[in-house]
């Protein structure tokens, strides 16, 4: 019997010992695309289930080569996690709340970031930390900027409220950060 009769069989090691020659179009594919979350654990967890499909479903045939189907086969499956991502994306864009919408209900004491992914406790208890300490060191345009980009806002709608342009708000968002970082650091 051959490597590969073995391990369709269920021979687990002629399985293994199989995988490992093809475990580099893994690897390549793991340089190609980025899944949010995924790990080199999670990358070989995948590889190996669709090294295992792809093993079950071969036709020598129809005349393609083993690494070629199960590279086609593990792209797609990268490729259908990085669907549901894009999907899981857009569907948190939906249950988002406008900027102009909030600063119209709560005025000019908005609170940004309600209707938005907000940072973890610990982040946020750190970041206030700095920002008291730093007392009158941020401008009202730096601590704005900060504190609105933070919790989600983009340089474009933190302009708008502010009535400043995005290339200065940016600026303002660039001083804030490295003051905090320097004062974290020291």
């Amino acid at each position: 019997m051959t490597l590969l009769e073995d391990a369709r069989a269920g021979d687990e090691e002629a399985f293994m010992e199989l995988f490992l020659q093809y475990r580099p179009i893994v690897f390549k594919l793991q340089g190609i695309y980025f899944v949010k979350d995924f790990d080199c654990d999670d990358w070989l967890q995948e590889g190996l289930i669709a090294f295992s499909e792809s093993l079950t479903h071969y036709d020598e045939k129809i005349g393609v080569t083993l690494g070629a189907y199960f590279k086609r086969n593990f792209d797609n499956c990268i490729k259908s996690h990085l669907r549901k991502q894009a999907a899981y994306k857009r569907k948190s864009q939906t249950d988002a709340v406008p900027f102009e919408t909030s600063l119209a209900d709560e005025g000019c004491d908005v609170q940004f970031g309600l209707a938005q992914q907000v940072p973890a406790a610990d982040e946020q208890l750190i970041v206030a930390e700095a920002l008291e300490d730093l007392g009158d060191q941020l401008s009202p345009l730096e601590e704005l900027a900060f504190t609105a980009y933070i919790v989600g806002h983009d340089f474009e709608t933190i302009a708008a409220y502010a009535n400043q342009s995005p290339k200065k708000v940016k600026l303002a968002y660039e001083r804030a950060r490295r003051k905090i970082i320097y004062h974290l650091k020291n």
